[in-house]
């Protein structure tokens, strides 16, 4: 029970805080005037708030858990789903917002799914 309460508080505090700032982040955002500039900072939060949200449900998990051995296979995969591919896709959503990266997304998938013609 200590591990547990301990391990809350020094997860729990974070994503809280963190969850804090993206409160004063969303009341800023309502106040800028032009609908498309909201609607893109929106949609940058958004994507920013899921990564950090798979991030922090991950990192819980793990350590909620970190006593038991009943789930150690399943933790392992957690663990590197928040130490690799977090951070991964936290860069593929920034990168893909620029158009040029989307078209080499979209020639790169071509190529894989046609093969080069």
């Amino acid at each position: 029970m200590v591990a547990v309460a301990l391990n809350l508080i020094f997860s729990l505090v974070p994503f809280l805080l963190t969850l804090m700032s993206y409160v004063g982040i969303i009341a800023t955002i309502l106040r800028i005037p032009s609908t498309a500039g909201r609607q893109k900072t929106f949609s940058t939060c958004s994507s920013h708030l899921i990564v950090v949200s798979i991030y922090y449900a991950n990192l819980l998990t793990v350590y909620m858990f970190s006593t038991t051995d009943i789930l150690s296979n399943l933790k392992k995969d957690l663990s590197v789903i928040y130490t690799i591919l977090t951070p991964l896709v936290n860069l593929l959503f920034y990168s893909l917002r620029n158009k040029e990266a989307q078209e080499t997304l979209r020639k790169a998938c071509r190529i894989f799914m046609f093969g080069p013609c």
